[in-house]
C-alpha cells in the first residue's frame, strides 16, 4: 500500500471538494479551547473558496446547544454552516419510537435535551429503554463501575440507546470515557446496544442532507470530504459512507502516533484497523 500524503494545510486539497463534514471534539477544539488555526482554515475555505462546512459531531445534544458552546469557546459562526450531532439523530429515533419508559444514564444537563419529547423518564427498573449520553461522573467512575446497574437491565432484555458512540475524548490534555465505552461494555455484556452517531449511517445521512442544502450546486459525493481525527468513529464512518477523509494526528490517536508521525506510521496505523484516508494533516491549519 501506498504511504498516505501528509500535507501540511488544507488548503493544499479544499480545492477538490464543494463540501466538508468536520469533526468538533479533538479538531476543532480538545475540550477546553480551541485548535490554533482550525477558525482560520475553516472560515478561508468558505469565505475564499466558497466550500460549505457541515459540523460532524458524536455531542448528545442538539445543535442548537453546540452552537452556543462553541461561541462561548471563541469559535465564531464563520467557520461553520451547519451542525449535526448524535443527539438530532437520537432526537429523531426517540420521536419515531415513542419509547413508554426511559432510564437516562448521564449527567443531568443531558437529559434536559431531551425532555421537550413528551417521553416519561423513569427508574431503572421499570425503564423498556435506556438513554446513554455520557457518564454520571467521568471523573471518577470507569465503564466497569456500570457492570452491576447493567445486569439486571440485560437480563429483563432492555435495550441501551447510545447517543455519544465516543469511546474517549480528550478533556485538555487527558482523555476521559464517553458513551460510547458504556454501550460497548453494554454489548459485552450480551445486551442490546444501538448507536445512531458516527459511524453509523444515520447521523451521515442527515448531515449529508443538511451539506446539501447548503450548497448552490448539486453535491457529488465524490466532492465530500469527511474530517476527524477518530479511528472508530471519523474514519470508518467516511469510509463506510465511501467519503474521502482527512485524518488529523494530533487527536485522540496522538499518543499512538508520536507528536510527528511520518506518512508510513500514519498508513501502518490505519491499515492495521482496516481503514483508509485521502490524506493526513498533524492539525487542521490552512
Amino acid at each position: 500500500m501506498s504511504p498516505i500524503p501528509l500535507i501540511n494545510g488544507f488548503s493544499e486539497i479544499c480545492e477538490d471538494y464543494d463540501g466538508v463534514l468536520c469533526d468538533v471534539w479533538g479538531v476543532l477544539h480538545n475540550g477546553q479551547r480551541p485548535r490554533r488555526g482550525v477558525v482560520d482554515a475553516l472560515t478561508r475555505y468558505r469565505e475564499q473558496k466558497g466550500g460549505r462546512v457541515v459540523l460532524l459531531t458524536n455531542a448528545p445534544r442538539p445543535n442548537t446547544f453546540i452552537a452556543d458552546h462553541l461561541r462561548a469557546m471563541g469559535i465564531p459562526d464563520s467557520a461553520w454552516d451547519d451542525i449535526t450531532t448524535s443527539g438530532d439523530v437520537v432526537r429523531q429515533y426517540l420521536r419515531d419510537t415513542q419509547p413508554r419508559a426511559i432510564y437516562h444514564v448521564g449527567r443531568e444537563d443531558n437529559a434536559s435535551s431531551y425532555m421537550d419529547l413528551g417521553l416519561k423518564f423513569t427508574e431503572a427498573e421499570d425503564a423498556e429503554l435506556v438513554l446513554c449520553t455520557s457518564l454520571f461522573d467521568r471523573r471518577s467512575e470507569t465503564p466497569e463501575d456500570y457492570r452491576p446497574l447493567f445486569e439486571p437491565l440485560i437480563g429483563r432484555g432492555v435495550p441501551l440507546l447510545c447517543a455519544n458512540p465516543d469511546v474517549v475524548a480528550e478533556q485538555g490534555d487527558k482523555l476521559v470515557w464517553c458513551a460510547g465505552a458504556l454501550a460497548k461494555l453494554y454489548g459485552v455484556m450480551g445486551g442490546n446496544a444501538i448507536i445512531m452517531g458516527k459511524p453509523h449511517a444515520p447521523i451521515y445521512d442527515l448531515a449529508v442532507a443538511r451539506l446539501a442544502g447548503k450548497c448552490d450546486r448539486a453535491l457529488d459525493s465524490s466532492r465530500i470530504l469527511a474530517i476527524g481525527d477518530g479511528m472508530p468513529t471519523d474514519v470508518k464512518g467516511a469510509n463506510g459512507q465511501q467519503i474521502d477523509c482527512l485524518f488529523v494526528t494530533q487527536g485522540i490517536h496522538a499518543e499512538a502516533l508520536g507528536e510527528h508521525p511520518t506518512a508510513e506510521d500514519v498508513t501502518n496505523l490505519l491499515s492495521e484497523n482496516g481503514l483508509h484516508a485521502k490524506a493526513a494533516i498533524n492539525r487542521l491549519v490552512w
